[in-house]
């Protein structure tokens, strides 16, 4: 198993923990709820990426929002063919509406307001039919990950 794998496993492990917790427009703490930045942030911030979060948004951003924000955040563009467990999805819904889920090894986790939760179900044609953009999270992190755990610090 590489360090990429045991990362991508740390990040899905965070994500499936917050399954279950109530939804809540710009919410960042699991014990109050949670939106799908929410959810990247706290996701981010266990793995020990920080700096990034941005919230004053509405709840309708503008188009394109999240994907710049992404971007700007140092995540890194990937194919939109690369679905790799561990990796977030910009997914589009309307006209403008962005949403953002991560991949797991089971299909996505994301804070939905439909549901009122964070869930994880599966990436049918349906969902796949929406993807905008595929990110994973900055190398530099996996780097000072891999550089921790062979000083034996994670």
């Amino acid at each position: 198993m590489t360090i990429c794998d045991l990362h991508q496993k740390k990040i899905i492990s965070i994500a499936r923990s917050c399954v279950g917790t109530s939804f809540r427009h710009q919410g960042r703490d699991p014990a109050n709820g949670l939106d799908c930045i929410g959810l990247i942030v706290y996701v981010a911030k266990a793995i020990g990426f920080t700096g990034f979060d941005h919230k004053d948004y509405k709840k309708t951003p503008e188009k394109f929002a999240i994907s710049r924000q992404a971007m700007a955040a140092g995540f890194v563009g990937c194919s939109r063919k690369d679905l790799t467990p561990g990796n977030i999805l910009i997914l589009k819904f309307g006209k403008y509406l962005e949403h953002a889920a991560i991949i797991s090894d089971r299909g996505i986790i994301h804070a939905c307001e439909k549901y009122g939760k964070v869930v994880e179900h599966g990436l049918d044609e349906a969902w796949r039919s929406r993807i905008i953009s595929v990110h994973a999270f900055p190398p530099k992190l996996i780097s000072h990950s891999l550089s921790l755990k062979n000083i034996g610090m994670i």
